[in-house]
Protein backbone atom coordinates (compact mmCIF):
# COMPACT_ATOMS: atom_id res chain seq x y z
CA UNK A 1 0.00 0.00 0.00
CA UNK A 2 2.69 2.42 0.61
CA UNK A 3 4.08 2.33 -2.94
CA UNK A 4 0.75 3.26 -4.54
CA UNK A 5 0.20 6.18 -1.93
CA UNK A 6 3.82 7.54 -2.76
CA UNK A 7 3.33 7.07 -6.50
CA UNK A 8 -0.10 8.61 -6.02
CA UNK A 9 1.79 11.60 -4.28
CA UNK A 10 4.28 11.36 -6.53
CA UNK A 11 2.08 12.30 -9.58
CA UNK A 12 0.12 14.82 -7.38
CA UNK A 13 3.09 16.78 -7.58
CA UNK A 14 4.33 16.54 -10.52
CA UNK A 15 0.88 17.50 -12.12
CA UNK A 16 0.70 20.68 -9.94
CA UNK A 17 4.13 21.83 -10.97
CA UNK A 18 4.12 24.87 -13.87
CA UNK A 19 6.72 24.15 -16.84
CA UNK A 20 9.16 26.61 -15.94
CA UNK A 21 12.15 27.63 -18.24
CA UNK A 22 15.03 30.34 -17.98
CA UNK A 23 17.90 31.28 -20.38
CA UNK A 24 20.88 33.25 -19.83
CA UNK A 25 22.37 36.07 -22.48
CA UNK A 26 26.21 35.47 -23.42
CA UNK A 27 28.25 37.69 -24.86
CA UNK A 28 26.99 40.87 -23.36
CA UNK A 29 29.72 41.81 -21.27
CA UNK A 30 31.00 44.79 -23.88
CA UNK A 31 27.13 45.76 -23.62
CA UNK A 32 27.29 45.92 -19.40
CA UNK A 33 30.20 47.70 -19.71
CA UNK A 34 28.72 50.44 -21.67
CA UNK A 35 26.54 51.25 -19.43
CA UNK A 36 28.52 50.84 -16.20
CA UNK A 37 31.22 53.53 -17.78
CA UNK A 38 27.96 55.82 -18.36
CA UNK A 39 27.48 55.52 -15.15
CA UNK A 40 24.19 53.61 -15.31
CA UNK A 41 23.29 51.45 -12.72
CA UNK A 42 23.03 48.06 -14.71
CA UNK A 43 20.70 46.13 -12.97
CA UNK A 44 18.45 48.37 -12.88
CA UNK A 45 18.60 49.12 -16.95
CA UNK A 46 18.65 44.76 -17.03
CA UNK A 47 15.33 44.91 -15.14
CA UNK A 48 13.88 47.82 -17.33
CA UNK A 49 14.65 45.21 -20.56
CA UNK A 50 13.16 42.31 -19.04
CA UNK A 51 10.33 44.44 -17.90
CA UNK A 52 9.90 46.02 -21.67
CA UNK A 53 10.64 42.66 -22.50
CA UNK A 54 7.41 40.63 -21.15
CA UNK A 55 4.81 41.06 -23.76
CA UNK A 56 7.30 39.80 -26.55
CA UNK A 57 8.24 36.91 -24.23
CA UNK A 58 4.45 36.17 -23.75
CA UNK A 59 4.20 36.48 -27.20
CA UNK A 60 6.34 34.01 -28.26
CA UNK A 61 5.20 31.62 -25.75
CA UNK A 62 2.04 31.57 -26.87
CA UNK A 63 2.92 31.25 -30.28
CA UNK A 64 5.05 28.25 -30.27
CA UNK A 65 1.68 26.87 -28.28
CA UNK A 66 -0.19 27.15 -31.09
CA UNK A 67 2.56 25.18 -33.41
CA UNK A 68 2.20 21.93 -31.25
CA UNK A 69 -0.61 19.35 -31.78
CA UNK A 70 -2.78 20.55 -29.19
CA UNK A 71 -6.24 20.29 -29.26
CA UNK A 72 -7.25 23.74 -29.01
CA UNK A 73 -9.03 24.42 -25.55
CA UNK A 74 -7.07 27.60 -24.58
CA UNK A 75 -6.25 25.53 -21.03
CA UNK A 76 -2.93 25.32 -21.09
CA UNK A 77 -2.45 28.77 -23.21
CA UNK A 78 -4.58 30.45 -19.93
CA UNK A 79 -2.21 29.51 -17.77
CA UNK A 80 1.05 31.20 -19.52
CA UNK A 81 3.10 33.90 -17.47
CA UNK A 82 5.76 35.90 -17.12
CA UNK A 83 6.72 37.65 -14.47
CA UNK A 84 8.10 41.03 -13.34
CA UNK A 85 12.13 41.24 -13.07
CA UNK A 86 13.36 39.99 -10.03
CA UNK A 87 16.30 40.21 -8.56
CA UNK A 88 18.57 38.20 -6.38
CA UNK A 89 22.12 39.86 -5.33
CA UNK A 90 23.58 40.55 -8.51
CA UNK A 91 21.05 38.39 -10.92
CA UNK A 92 18.27 39.83 -12.38
CA UNK A 93 16.13 37.44 -13.99
CA UNK A 94 12.05 37.23 -15.07
CA UNK A 95 10.38 33.46 -14.74
CA UNK A 96 8.26 32.03 -17.33
CA UNK A 97 5.76 29.77 -16.64
CA UNK A 98 2.67 27.11 -17.55
CA UNK A 99 0.97 24.70 -16.54
CA UNK A 100 0.86 24.13 -12.69
CA UNK A 101 -2.69 22.70 -10.78
CA UNK A 102 -4.42 24.52 -13.95
CA UNK A 103 -3.57 22.71 -16.83
CA UNK A 104 -1.01 20.01 -15.19
CA UNK A 105 -0.26 18.47 -18.58
CA UNK A 106 2.18 21.52 -19.97
CA UNK A 107 5.46 19.51 -18.21
CA UNK A 108 4.26 16.60 -20.28
CA UNK A 109 3.72 18.51 -23.51
CA UNK A 110 7.58 19.75 -23.08
CA UNK A 111 9.15 17.29 -22.50
CA UNK A 112 7.03 14.17 -23.31
CA UNK A 113 6.32 11.30 -21.51
CA UNK A 114 6.97 7.35 -22.05
CA UNK A 115 4.30 6.98 -24.40
CA UNK A 116 3.92 10.79 -25.79
CA UNK A 117 6.40 12.36 -27.96
CA UNK A 118 7.56 15.88 -26.54
CA UNK A 119 6.08 18.99 -27.82
CA UNK A 120 8.33 21.72 -26.61
CA UNK A 121 6.91 24.86 -26.73
CA UNK A 122 8.87 26.94 -23.85
CA UNK A 123 12.39 26.42 -24.80
CA UNK A 124 11.48 27.32 -28.68
CA UNK A 125 10.41 30.19 -27.62
CA UNK A 126 13.47 31.10 -25.22
CA UNK A 127 15.43 29.60 -28.06
CA UNK A 128 13.67 32.41 -30.73
CA UNK A 129 14.33 35.41 -27.91
CA UNK A 130 17.65 34.97 -27.49
CA UNK A 131 17.92 34.96 -30.92
CA UNK A 132 16.21 38.40 -31.84
CA UNK A 133 14.05 39.85 -29.44
CA UNK A 134 16.42 40.50 -26.40
CA UNK A 135 19.22 41.82 -28.98
CA UNK A 136 17.14 44.12 -30.07
CA UNK A 137 15.54 45.68 -27.02
CA UNK A 138 19.64 46.06 -25.58
CA UNK A 139 20.38 47.62 -28.65
CA UNK A 140 17.23 49.96 -27.93
CA UNK A 141 18.18 50.48 -24.53
CA UNK A 142 21.81 51.62 -25.47
CA UNK A 143 20.21 54.33 -28.19
CA UNK A 144 18.17 55.57 -25.38
CA UNK A 145 21.37 56.62 -23.31
CA UNK A 146 23.29 57.73 -26.15
CA UNK A 147 25.81 54.78 -25.78
CA UNK A 148 27.03 52.34 -28.87
CA UNK A 149 29.19 49.47 -28.47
Amino acid sequence: MSTSSSSSSCQRKVSEMATKGSFQIKGIDDYLEALANAGKSVDDVVANVLNEAKPLVEEKMHYQLRQTSEQWTGNLDSTIEVSDAQRDGNYVFIELSAGGSDAPYGFYKEFGTSSMAAEPFLRPALIELRRTGLKRMMKEVLERFGLEI
